[in-house]
C-alpha cells in the first residue's frame, strides 16, 4: 500500500472539529486549517471522524498521468471553460438554486481539470501550468508560494529519479559481485590444482569477500522479502531458466557444434527443472516442521531428496552425492 497523508478541503470544512481529538499527532491542529504533513503518519483517523467529508487522504506519490489524445484534451478544455464560465454566473445570482448550481458546476469542472491532468501534483501538465503563471506574473499572484511548489515537485522528482538510479546501481553491483564470487572461486580451484597454495587462498577469500558485497547489495536493493515470497520467485526464476533461457542456448550449441557447451547447457537446464519442483515443493509444505535432507550432485548440480544408485541427468555414482 501507498504511504498517504491526509489534506482538507477548505469548503467543505463545518468546523466541527472532531479532527483535532483524534489525531494522535497534532497535525490537524493548525491556525490556517492546513494539515501539516510533516506529522501526518497517513492513519486515517481524521478522515473517518469528520461529519462534512472535508478530509481525505492522497498517495504522497501519485500514479503517472493517463495518456489521451490531443482530441480529448481539447474537449475536455472546452467543457472545463464552459462549466467555469456557469459557474461564475451562478456565483452572481441569488437564491438557493443560484448556489447549487455553482456548485454543481465547480465539481464538474474540479473533475474535468483531474482528468486534463492538472490536478495531479507531480504531473507535467500541472508543473507547465505553475510556470506559465509565473510567466505571466498576474497581479496578486501568490508568487513565493508557485515557487516554492515548483522547488517541491522537481525536487520530489530529482530524488525519485536518484533513487532509481541508485537501485539500478545496487543490482548492477549485485550482478558484478556475484559473478566475481563465482569467478574467484574457479581460479581458487585452478590455483589449488597448479599446487599455487597462497594464490588459491587469496582467490578463496576474495571469493568470500565478493559474496558478502553481493550480499549487502542485494539486502540494501530491498530485494529479501518473507520466504514464501523467496520461493515464489525462486520458482519463477527457475521456471525462466529451464523453459525460456537454456532451450535457446541448447539449439545455438548445437548448431554451432561446441559439445562442451552443449552438455554444460543440457545439464543446467534439466537440473534447473529439478531445482524449481523442489521450490515449489518447499514453499507448499512451508508450514510442516519435518526435517527434510537434500542432495547434491557435485556434476551437473542436480539436487534429489534421497541417495539415489545413480544421479538420474549426468549417470555420476550416488556416493558422490553431498548432504545438505
Amino acid at each position: 500500500m501507498s504511504k498517504k497523508y491526509a489534506v482538507r478541503n477548505i469548503r467543505l470544512c463545518t468546523k466541527d472539529c472532531l479532527c483535532l481529538y483524534v489525531c494522535p499527532t497534532g497535525a490537524t491542529n493548525t491556525e490556517n486549517s492546513i494539515i501539516d504533513i510533516s506529522k501526518c503518519t497517513g492513519c486515517g483517523d481524521c478522515a473517518d471522524a469528520c461529519p462534512s467529508g472535508a478530509i481525505s487522504l492522497v498517495p504522497v506519490e501519485y500514479p503517472a498521468q493517463q495518456p489521451k489524445t490531443e482530441a480529448i484534451i481539447k474537449a475536455l478544455n472546452i467543457l472545463l471553460r464552459s462549466k467555469s464560465e456557469q459557474e461564475n454566473i451562478a456565483a452572481k445570482l441569488p437564491g438557493k438554486l443560484a448556489v447549487a448550481i455553482e456548485k454543481s458546476n465547480r465539481i464538474m469542472a474540479e473533475d474535468l481539470i483531474r482528468e486534463s491532468g492538472y490536478m495531479l501534483p507531480q504531473s507535467k501538465n500541472t508543473i507547465d501550468f505553475l510556470k506559465s503563471l509565473l510567466e505571466k506574473n498576474l497581479p496578486g499572484l501568490p508568487k513565493e508560494i508557485v515557487e516554492k511548489l515548483l522547488k517541491f515537485f522537481n525536487k520530489e522528482e530529482s530524488k525519485k529519479m536518484n533513487e532509481n538510479k541508485t537501485l539500478a546501481n545496487l543490482m548492477e553491483a549485485f550482478a558484478g559481485e556475484a559473478q566475481a564470487n563465482r569467478k574467484y572461486l574457479a581460479y581458487a580451484k585452478k590455483a589449488e590444482k597448479d599446487g599455487n597454495t597462497n594464490a588459491a587462498k587469496l582467490f578463496r577469500a576474495a571469493s568470500d569477500a565478493e559474496t558478502l558485497h553481493a550480499l549487502k547489495h542485494f539486502e540494501v536493493a530491498g530485494k529479501i522479502s518473507s520466504t514464501a515470497d523467496n520461493l515464489k520467485d525462486a520458482v519463477a526464476g527457475e521456471t525462466h531458466e529451464y523453459k525460456d533461457m537454456y532451450p535457446d542456448f541448447v539449439k545455438e550449441a548445437q548448431a554451432e557444434g561446441n559439445k562442451a557447451a552443449l552438455m554444460s547447457f543440457t545439464f543446467a537446464m534439466k537440473a534447473e527443472e529439478v531445482h524449481a519442483r523442489l521450490y515449489q515443493e518447499a514453499l507448499d509444505n512451508l508450514n510442516k516442521t519435518e526435517e527434510v535432507f537434500y542432495y547434491l550432485c557435485p556434476v551437473c548440480g542436480n539436487i534429489e531428496k534421497f541417495v539415489p544408485e545413480k544421479c538420474s541427468i549426468c549417470g555420476v555414482s550416488g556416493d558422490k552425492f553431498i548432504k545438505y
